[in-house]
């Protein structure tokens, strides 16, 4: 009889706790006389459901962090490692960090955001030499030359490969190094 009785009270307290979980996921719904204003979370049928920004030619600072500045030879100059704004959120400056290696003993230096010139194609590579002819060390015939690989066509960047100033890295050397403080 013990056993029949334990058997009952854990079937009752299964039962119980069953409605207890009903009663939690469906309550019941207020009657109202107005329909409801939509919340925040609601998106009317006409809103978007979000904006693309770099698509308006608008940039997240941390997507230029990084990015190679060149200078007037189209010689790497160093990479962009800050983005300065004022006050108002104006875009001022970007610092390069120069010299050094490995980031050890490079400093950064402040040039005005509007005197660098964003690009978002590739700096083209220099073109190879031109192979001697008729050297000593040739078998006879030469290696044909391979095409270049047809172009894929790109799709717009979001973003700039890299930037192009009117400095030299010797003056980017030789200009002061930007300090903070308060670091």
């Amino acid at each position: 009889m013990i056993r029949h009785h334990h058997f009952m009270l854990s079937t009752v307290g299964v039962a119980m706790l069953a409605t207890a979980a009903m009663a939690q996921t469906s309550a019941p719904t207020p009657p109202s006389a107005a329909p409801a204003a939509p919340t925040a979370t609601q998106s009317s049928a006409s809103a978007p459901a979000h904006t693309n920004l770099a698509g308006q030619g608008k940039w997240r600072t941390s997507k230029l962090i990084g990015v190679d500045v060149y200078g007037p030879d189209d010689k790497k100059v160093g990479d962009v490692t800050e983005v300065i704004v004022d006050k108002s959120g104006k875009v001022e400056m970007v610092t390069i960090g120069v010299g050094g290696f490995l980031g050890i003993g490079s400093k950064d230096v402040a040039v005005p955001f509007d005197q660098v010139t964003w690009s978002d194609q590739p700096i083209a590579p220099p073109a190879p030499a031109p192979a001697p002819s008729g050297s000593a060390g040739s078998t006879g015939g030469s290696m044909a030359s391979l095409p270049p690989a047809a172009a894929a066509p790109r799709a717009p960047a979001m973003y700039p490969d890299h930037g192009k100033i009117a400095l030299t890295k010797d003056q980017l050397k030789s200009a002061p190094s930007v300090t903070y403080s308060g670091t």
